[in-house]
């Protein structure tokens, strides 16, 4: 049999690649909304970008590390490309929305 190389190549486009990034970043809970993600792919070796809004309180230095890894890891598994360079950028804070009381806990204006 002869080596896989010798029948052709497979290329991704910066797009693509941004595309499969960006749901990778999205995929951490505490990531709300769509990441906006852009990549640059230079043969074997990628960079990537990432804008992120995230629910707040989160500890943010701690959530973007793990959301680094966890899209250069991912990147290199499914394209065989080496991730060079994962930047985070929070753009957002979300606050946590607090639930809402329900039943016999609202308060309701007593009549006079």
């Amino acid at each position: 049999m002869s080596e896989p190389a010798a029948h052709g190549t497979t290329t991704i486009s910066d797009r693509a690649f941004a595309r499969i990034a960006e749901q990778l970043a999205s995929e951490d809970e505490h990531v709300t909304g769509p990441p906006h993600v852009s990549a640059s792919v230079c043969g074997a070796v990628a960079a990537v970008h990432c804008d992120l809004a995230v629910r707040y309180p989160a500890p943010v230095p701690r959530l973007a590390a793990k959301i680094r890894e966890h899209v250069r890891r991912r990147l290199r598994e499914l394209t065989g490309i080496a991730v060079e360079n994962v930047d985070i950028e929070v753009v957002e804070l979300v606050p946590e929305r607090k639930p809402e009381r329900r039943g016999g806990d609202e308060r309701r204006p007593r009549p006079v």
